[in-house]
């Protein structure tokens, strides 16, 4: 199965979560972000080991860099962890659309593997 989700948010001045995504295993998406905005957007990806969130990449990498406006970017990523998020800010505010696309496994006549808090 196939689980594909495009929304978008805005991001403001002050560095704060965009999205989390949670599941039962590790993480293995693709994403594509644009940066809607006029400004500048900084954006990294963490994920959490349990203790603490930890940046994904180094600064420049693809998973924590910054996107101009009307700039788009894809990537594949993925983590040992079940919980990964994308955090970010941009001087002057900014709105980011994103698409995830990730595969599940389910049993046939399975429960969907789509969870809610």
């Amino acid at each position: 199965m196939n689980i594909f989700i495009t929304d978008s948010n805005v991001v403001g001045e002050t560095e704060a979560q965009i999205f989390e995504t949670i599941q039962q295993g590790p993480v293995d998406a693709l994403l594509m972000l644009r940066n809607a905005g006029i400004n500048t957007l900084n954006y990294r990806f963490q994920e959490f080991n349990g203790v603490a969130w930890a940046n994904i990449g180094l600064l420049g990498s693809d998973t924590n860099g910054t996107l101009t406006a009307g700039q788009a970017k894809s990537l594949k990523l993925t983590s040992v962890y079940p919980r990964i998020r994308l955090v970010g800010n941009a001087s002057g505010g900014a709105v980011i659309n994103f698409t995830l696309t990730r595969l599940a496994s389910r049993a046939s006549g399975g429960t969907l593997p789509i969870l809610s808090l």
